[in-house]
């Protein structure tokens, strides 16, 4: 009887519990994002624990048909620079369908509920970042339709894959790690970093849980006449969450082992995840202390041996209009980037014209 009535009714939403987990993960590997690479972003060992890194309030939005989980959501609310003034702020993720509901009303309905859960009054406004290639999302949650939120196109957020390759000229700068000492001037000056849309950060976010493998140790600091003139953290999330290639299609499929012959960074085996870390939580005063540090990082990470834990890439991510992507073009890259919006479910806000950034280990 009860099977037979939630059928009538149609999907059943409500927040994820721990007993989800594992038909969370497995919904993430069964929805990959297509393309020439097919590639499926996992969240192992845990999809509950991975979301807690978005913010300090997060919220798993999951959508039951006949029980079984067909799609899923992240809300997730977090301190946040509007304006250049600190408010509680929302970022929308991992939105995911099974392929039979993307095309029904599933989606609106699943906006429905999330309206329902912004009446608690915890942030007017919200962003979210939509893969560039991902056009039918960009066709149908960016398109402003009646039954769903107001989307505000803000710009695109450039993630290029910086290929490990072999290293390069230093660019000297007194440069040190992070230490418990250090910690204090370090979110000082990543609170400094009053772009549209970034965090504010507290020491308490680097000495608890909430993100797992990364240590105060990973932060890189340069100081000029003892004053801390950019940081830049490298995170490995491997261990919580992985990107896998699922298979390859078009020429990629019968040229790989060709291509890999050519490259430093080879293109991994179907079913291997690919060997990345993110350069993260990053101030600069100004653009050569971004070129000086990311500089760092990169050699810092040459040459270690994929086998042993080494890396083949890593990914770094501005705004398309901040001075600093300009670096980028001075490395060996496979180019990535995603719309930013801000999200609102009444009049869009009213934001100046300072740049946006967005956390690209928090995407």
């Amino acid at each position: 009887m009860h099977d037979t009535t939630e059928r009538r009714l149609g999907p059943r939403f409500d927040l994820a519990r721990p007993s989800d987990d594992a038909e969370l993960r497995a919904l993430l590997k069964e929805t990959p994002m297509r393309g020439r690479m097919e590639i499926a972003f996992l969240r192992e060992p845990s999809y509950l624990r991975a979301a807690q890194i978005a913010g300090p309030y997060v919220q798993v939005l999951v959508a039951r048909v006949d029980g079984r989980i067909v799609g899923v959501a992240t809300r997730a609310l977090r301190p946040t620079y509007i304006n250049g003034q600190q408010v509680t702020a929302g970022y929308l993720s991992d939105l995911r369908l099974r392929p039979e509901y993307q095309n029904g009303t599933l989606l609106a309905r699943g906006y429905r509920f999330l309206r329902e859960l912004h009446r608690d009054g915890r942030a007017d406004v919200y962003s979210t970042v939509i893969v560039e290639d991902n056009r039918a999302a960009l066709r149908t949650i960016a398109a402003n339709r009646a039954d769903l939120p107001r989307y505000v196109d803000r710009g695109k957020i450039l993630t290029p894959m910086i290929h490990l390759r072999r290293t390069l000229q230093d660019l000297g700068g007194e440069i040190e790690r992070g230490s418990r000492a250090s910690l204090p001037e370090i979110v000082r000056k990543l609170n400094e970093n009053r772009l549209q849309f970034a965090p504010v950060w507290s020491e308490a976010d680097f000495l608890g849980h909430r993100f797992p493998g990364f240590r105060i140790e990973d932060f890189y600091i340069l100081r000029r006449r003892g004053r801390i003139a950019g940081v830049m953290g490298t995170w490995d999330q491997r261990a919580f969450r992985q990107t896998a290639v699922v298979a390859y299609h078009g020429s990629l499929r019968w040229s790989r082992p060709f291509v890999n012959k050519l490259r430093r960074s080879p293109l991994p085996d179907p079913g291997k995840a690919l060997a990345y870390f993110f350069v993260s939580f990053v101030a600069t005063d100004d653009v050569d202390a971004f070129r000086v540090l990311l500089r760092r990082v990169y050699n810092a990470a040459v040459g270690r041996d994929l086998k042993q834990g080494g890396f083949s890439h890593f990914i770094a991510g501005v705004h398309e209009r901040d001075p600093r992507a300009d670096v980028f073009e001075e490395y060996s890259r496979t180019s990535f980037s995603g719309r930013l919006f801000s999200v609102t479910f009444d009049a869009p806000p009213e934001l100046d014209d300072r740049v946006p950034y967005m956390e690209a280990a928090l995407l």
